[in-house]
């Protein structure tokens, strides 16, 4: 894949008081913090920084994602439990960039009404939610391409005129060799261009810096 060149430390911290608790300084807070959770888009707080949602199917690795990008995974419930995520969850990186962890799709245990729930609010989400520079759409490096589940939510994603950025999860559990032809596989499924797609490892770190610097050259 092409290289990108490696983030800057920070995007530009910004102090916006609208995301420190009612009484607090926002001086006072630490640059990476956990905002809110939210049941509905419209119960997330409006702030000046730019926005990034994060997707993915159940089990793919995207709160140890999110852990890996913020460097502080205790900010992050994880679960051995696959759609244990079922809000909108907030975060802010370095005074700089938000982040909202969607909750994840294809957890054949959830029952039906609990799925079109979380569908209706992921889809006003991105109807909705102003600042929304893109979407993260996480898929398993081990497999051999999208499912059926995922090219649904790619669509949606592109329906509503929101930027679709690719990350293949897990690079650590499959040979180097085959990165590069899974790839291509992904990108061409999903109609994004070559080297479009960003490889990671939350075990390594791998793509970590390339991730940012992705991010920061949508902003």
């Amino acid at each position: 894949m092409a290289k990108r060149p490696l983030a800057d430390k920070s995007f530009g911290p910004k102090l916006d008081p609208r995301l420190a608790p009612q009484g607090e300084s926002v001086a006072n807070l630490p640059p990476t913090r956990f905002i809110i959770s939210a049941s509905k888009s419209s119960q997330l707080p409006e702030h000046e920084f730019p926005e990034f949602a994060i997707i993915g199917r159940s089990n793919v690795g995207k709160s140890s994602l999110l852990g890996t990008l913020l460097k502080k995974p205790q900010l992050v419930r994880t679960s051995r439990t696959p759609g244990r995520t079922q809000l909108l969850n907030l975060f802010l990186f370095e005074n700089a960039i938000a982040l909202v962890d969607l909750p994840g799709y294809g957890y054949a245990k959830m029952s039906k009404a609990q799925a079109s729930s979380m569908q209706r609010m992921i889809a006003d989400y991105f109807a909705e939610r102003r600042g929304l520079h893109g979407v993260l759409q996480l898929f398993d490096a081990r497999r051999d391409g999208p499912t059926a589940d995922d090219l649904r939510v790619a669509e949606h994603i592109m329906s509503h005129k929101r930027q679709l950025l690719v990350v293949l999860t897990k690079i650590d559990l499959i040979p180097k060799n085959e990165l590069k032809s899974r790839t291509r596989a992904f990108e061409k499924a999903l109609g994004v261009p070559q080297d479009a797609s960003v490889a990671f490892s939350s075990k390594t770190g791998a793509g970590r810096g390339e991730l940012l610097a992705t991010l920061r050259e949508l902003i």
